[in-house]
């Protein structure tokens, strides 16, 4: 039974998807801060908004945590670094509301451009028909600047094209290829700023975005010009704004967001005749909402489930790399871990080089490497071992890891190779995948071997001589342990040679050293594959 906490508000979409799904408790919100904190001491996932705040402090009330999803884009509540540190894994949903925000703009762009809300006031506060006393201007034949643009800067340059304007973009990613092929030209920020009629900001929020828009900003636009933000209120130094407007150094500016939500009564561009100012509604349609709350559900459902994790901020599987489809290597490269992990112990793991051969998984390194590093190690305190927090344990334990070349000395296409070193030793291990997502260990240091990593394997390093086999067999079988498949391989005779035995069951310690104890006998592990 899995537990999800809802903290905030999430549309009844989502909601009923999680409610329908066997197995899963959800709960929330709550009335109380004391039922939302009893909640968390049994939550497996927890589903957030703007409104709660996911700390270190909160995290350490979460034992059971696995999945923090935020159901909204931003992720500025949630504290990643302390949730990776814990294994904990965090989603967003950052295209569930581009339409949204994208119409919004132009909602905004066409109430500046017209007075609509000027129109309104005066009309239902004095009742007076002002008709000829409004005068707005066209979207048609002006230039919108837009800085930022990527999946809601593009959408909204789409949606002006439509209305006939001509648009700018300010990107340093941007391909100015593809977006003369959209009819937009990328241009620099200063030209754009002068060019523009109406700049509209739609970047993300870095340490190079913060207050984009200031003084010296304002006073390359036109004085004719509008600025809308829909976005993030950080993009703007809101008192170089006040300043700007007092001064004429632009027409106006249209408002979706303020640095302070909501704003104190006396704020300057409440009231500002020049100031168009609405709480927040970027994302508020029926749409956004049913949209939001149902991706963030099948999230957290296929995380808790190990079937998927798009769009998790703290994992290696990026849109470019999905897990769904790459899913079957990184069980490979998971296995091939634990292997080196149980083979390894006790030593110490300094270091794991990682090689992969074969169509498309050269861009998976990344990923394989951190699926390895997650079932080779060993859980420390109470974090255990996620997709998360691998690479950071690993560095906490002063693993290196690395891609090499040269590992392999079998050739299967799509092989993924590792070796770990440890002190005063290393190994070798190599898999690949028969059928599909059939898991076979093809490599054992340098002997070519056709193994099943699964359930509970005994290993057996010796010196190939004759009858050892039976003599293996006979002692197992004096402890009722059903050998269910075994498999050998070795170089050349009489050389040293491996098994990796199958077991339909746990082996005894008696069992173990009465193996052990046999001529010709190098290694043996019991190995627990799950």
């Amino acid at each position: 039974m899995n537990t999800i906490v809802i903290s905030d508000h999430l549309d009844a979409a989502g909601r009923h998807q999680l409610e329908a799904t066997p197995n899963t408790n959800v709960v929330g919100p709550f009335n109380s801060p004391a039922d939302f904190e009893a909640a968390l001491a049994t939550a497996d996932a927890l589903i957030v908004r703007s409104q709660t705040v996911v700390d270190a402090a909160l995290l350490t009330k979460a034992p059971r945590l696995k999945v923090i999803a935020r159901a909204g884009a931003r992720l500025n509540n949630v504290d990643i670094e302390a949730a990776t540190q814990q294994g904990i894994m965090v989603a967003h949903v950052p295209d569930a509301h581009i339409e949204a925000v994208a119409e919004h703009t132009l909602a905004m762009m066409l109430a500046a451009a017209r007075q609509l809300p000027q129109a309104y006031l005066t009309l239902h506060s004095t009742g007076n028909w002002e008709r000829h006393g409004t005068l707005g201007f066209e979207l048609r034949g002006r230039t919108l600047g837009i800085i930022g643009y990527g999946r809601i800067g593009s959408r909204v340059a789409e949606l002006a094209n439509a209305f006939g304007m001509q648009v700018l973009a300010y990107d340093a990613q941007a391909d100015p290829i593809a977006a003369r092929a959209e009819k937009v030209t990328i241009v620099p920020l200063n030209e754009l700023l002068d060019r523009s009629d109406i700049v509209s900001l739609h970047v993300s929020v870095t340490p190079s975005t913060q207050h984009i828009i200031n003084t010296k900003a304002l006073q390359k636009m036109r004085q004719t010009a509008w600025l809308i933000n829909c976005s993030h209120a950080e993009l703007i130094n809101e008192a170089d704004l006040v300043a700007g407007l007092d001064a004429n150094q632009i027409a106006g500016a249209a408002l979706d967001t303020l640095m302070q939500e909501p704003p104190a009564a006396n704020h300057p561009l409440l009231n500002h005749p020049k100031a168009l100012i609405v709480p927040h509604l970027n994302q508020n349609t029926i749409e956004a909402r049913k949209h939001t709350s149902l991706k963030v559900a099948h999230q957290v459902l296929d995380a808790l489930a190990e079937r998927d994790y798009a769009d998790f901020v703290n994992l290696p599987f990026g849109k470019d790399n999905a897990y769904k489809h790459y899913r079957p290597y990184l069980l490979l490269a998971e296995k091939l871990g634990r292997m080196q992990g149980h083979l390894a112990n006790p030593a110490r793991i300094r270091k794991l080089e990682v090689e992969v051969q074969g169509d498309g998984l050269e861009a998976l390194v990344r990923p394989i490497a951190t699926a390895m590093l997650k079932g080779m190690l060993k859980p420390v305190d109470k974090r255990p071992v996620t997709y998360a927090n691998a690479p950071m344990l690993a560095h906490d334990q002063g693993i290196e890891t690395q891609q090499t070349l040269g590992l392999r000395v079998v050739d299967y296409p799509n092989l993924i190779s590792c070796r770990v070193h440890w002190d005063g030793g290393s190994q070798t291990l190599a898999g690949v995948l028969f059928g599909g997502d059939q898991i076979r260990l093809v490599q054992y240091g340098d002997i070519r071997v056709d193994a099943r990593p699964e359930g509970n394997i005994l290993f057996l390093e010796n010196y190939d001589r004759p009858g050892i086999i039976g003599e293996v067999g006979t002692i197992l079988g004096a402890h009722n342990v059903n050998i269910a498949g075994w498999r050998y391989g070795r170089n050349a005779t009489g050389d040293r040679s491996v098994s990796f035995i199958n077991l339909d069951t746990s082996c005894s310690k008696a069992a173990l050293a009465e193996v052990q104890a046999l001529d010709g006998v190098i290694d043996l592990k019991f190995l627990r594959l799950t």
